[in-house]
């Protein structure tokens, strides 16, 4: 708003010199959406096509994660300075494409977010919500500051010996460092002062659930709590209401993008029970977890990724030397990594391992790269129910799931012509002959196709 007033202020005066010393606005670049983009494009490559057309103004690009509901496709976010030539740079990268592997750019102008701001239901300025958030805030600023290092001093050995004591009842304090964060020590003096009443979870379990018993918390004493929410995302750029991180906000044209935030008071007659922010409190407080073990490196239980297919890598040599071990008959074997055949199967083993050390050594090194994979909580795999496809006119013949009750439509024929796309030829079509007129076989006695009963 200052820097409207300003320009707006500067702008009356009319000199030219004046106008070139308006305040730019820096806060609002501009940028170029890439539609779709195949698994197999990467950043550098699409870096490399930018960099190469020399486009004036050019700041930095982004790329999303793979998508697996659209066959891992991606999306990019190209951005340019505030007085670049948007419509000429989107020309110019339309008529692009990469050509590693002849993909061309579907590019458009990006239009920027229409409501950056959004609201929260205001049943979040309840008691029971505010304990919740009070206690996320608390564990997830604290290991975010820890490891990025803010707030954190490393002791010496003489402060580590006298600190000793202490160390056990305050879990802030690591070995070798202190934690000492004061908006989390005022959140933690707003804790002791203003929460001290029972928790929603224990007035469900007695059936206390009257719609007059939220406790709507004044503004004023959430200040505390909502410095913290800023923080939490200027800082380390996670959507505390919405439970969503975004590490790599820095590459895209918004620095801050969405942010929700408690929202006004509602004036209508709508009242919200308790029922109502329990599930509110279970739904963010799984997306905390979740956040939470994403930054941990949780992975998932040994039992679960057993029954996926974990392998080790003794298993996955073995089942390498057996694959490369032929016999072919008594007392002769065959190796076809390298022709070469042996009297014995442990001397193909021993073959194998030292002339071909190199290739074990990658069945080890994809044994490994598996169990990344399959441990991983969050890893991209294909939708085991993808959506049916609908549409305006009705259900999807597309549809991944078969319907019992559809009848397929009568298969068209046409002499001399295949049938049309979509419906499968029940024998090979003889082409038409050309240069005479195709004659026909029926027999001219008997009725016609639709006149069965020849009436």
């Amino acid at each position: 708003k200052q820097w409207y007033q300003r320009r707006v202020a500067i702008t009356a005066g009319g000199s030219d010199e004046q106008e070139n010393k308006l305040p730019q606005p820096l806060h609002k670049p501009q940028s170029l959406f890439v539609r779709s983009l195949t698994p197999l494009i990467t950043r550098e490559d699409l870096l490399h096509v930018v960099k190469s057309l020399n486009l004036p103004g050019f700041l930095r690009l982004a790329m999303a994660e793979p998508l697996p509901d659209r066959k891992y496709y991606r999306r990019a976010w190209v951005t340019f300075a505030h007085n670049t030539d948007i419509k000429e740079a989107c020309s110019v990268l339309m008529s692009s494409k990469v050509e590693k592997y002849d993909h061309e750019l579907n590019v458009v102008i990006n239009r920027e977010l229409s409501k950056r701001v959004r609201f929260v239901p205001s049943f979040t300025r309840s008691l029971y919500a505010i304990q919740q958030d009070v206690k996320w805030l608390d564990i997830l600023i604290t290991e975010l500051d820890k490891a990025a290092g803010l707030w954190v001093t490393k002791l010496k050995d003489e402060d580590e010996e006298e600190g000793e004591d202490d160390s056990e009842d305050r879990p802030t304090h690591r070995l070798n460092e202190i934690y000492e964060n004061p908006m989390i020590e005022e959140l933690r003096r707003f804790t002791e002062d203003c929460l001290k009443t029972p928790t929603l979870d224990h007035e469900l379990d007695q059936g206390e659930t009257d719609e007059d018993e939220i406790h709507i918390i004044n503004d004023k004493k959430l200040k505390v709590l909502d410095k913290l929410v800023v923080y939490l995302r200027v800082v380390h750029m996670v959507d505390y209401y919405n439970g969503t991180e975004f590490p790599n906000e820095d590459e895209m044209p918004n620095k801050i993008g969405v942010f929700h935030i408690r929202g006004p008071l509602e004036t209508t007659s709508s009242k919200n029970s308790l029922q109502d922010v329990h599930d509110w409190n279970k739904q963010l407080g799984s997306k905390m977890q979740g956040v939470i073990d994403d930054m941990r490196g949780v992975t998932i239980q040994h039992d679960e990724a057993v029954l996926i297919g974990l392998k080790t890598e003794e298993e996955t040599v073995e089942e390498f030397v057996k694959m490369n071990t032929e016999e072919q008959g008594p007392g002769k074997f065959h190796c076809p990594l390298s022709g070469k055949k042996f009297k014995g199967p442990e001397f193909v083993r021993k073959h194998i391992f030292n002339k071909h050390a190199e290739k074990v050594d990658n069945v080890k090194k994809d044994a490994i790269f598996w169990n990344n994979y399959v441990q991983e909580p969050k890893r991209p795999m294909e939708p085991l129910f993808p959506p049916a496809q609908q549409s305006n006119n009705g259900p999807s013949y597309n549809s991944s799931t078969p319907n019992a009750n559809y009848t397929a439509p009568p298969r068209p024929s046409y002499p001399g012509f295949p049938p049309p796309y979509g419906f499968p030829a029940p024998f090979p079509q003889a082409p038409a002959p050309k240069g005479r007129k195709v004659i026909s076989y029926n027999d001219l006695d008997a009725p016609d196709e639709y006149d069965v009963l020849g009436v």
